[in-house]
C-alpha cells in the first residue's frame, strides 16, 4: 500500500456518487467518439492499491478515435474523482471495434 492509501478504501465497492460521476464525465467527453458503454468495478492494482477498473466500450465511428479525447477524458475523469473525495485511481480499458481506427496512427 502506498500513503495515499486509506483502510477504508480495502474491499470498498463504488458508490452511485462515484459511478455517476465517471459515467458524467466519459459521456460529456467521448460521446463524439462512439461511446457506447461504462462498467466500473473496484479491485487492486499489482501494487496492491485499491483501484477502479473503468471499462469504455466504443461503437464504430468514422473517421476515426480522436487520441487526444481519450487523454482529455481521462485528465477530467481523475480530477472530477479527486473532487468528490475518491481517491482510488481509475484504470481506463478502451474497448474499440475490431474495424476502429485511431487518427494519427496511419503510419505506425
Amino acid at each position: 500500500m502506498t500513503a495515499f492509501t486509506d483502510e477504508r478504501d480495502l474491499d470498498h465497492p463504488v458508490s452511485a456518487e462515484v459511478e455517476q460521476t465517471i459515467r458524467d464525465v466519459l459521456k460529456e467527453h467521448l460521446s463524439s467518439q462512439g461511446l457506447a458503454g461504462v462498467l466500473v468495478n473496484p479491485g487492486l492494482d499489482h501494487d496492491g492499491d485499491p483501484v477502479l477498473f473503468v471499462h469504455v466500450k466504443f461503437r464504430l465511428v468514422e473517421p476515426g478515435i480522436n487520441p487526444r479525447q481519450l487523454s482529455d477524458s481521462a485528465i477530467s475523469l481523475r480530477r472530477a474523482l479527486w473532487a468528490i473525495g475518491e481517491r482510488r485511481y481509475p484504470h481506463l480499458r478502451y474497448d474499440f471495434h475490431d474495424d476502429q481506427r485511431i487518427l494519427g496512427t496511419e503510419n505506425w
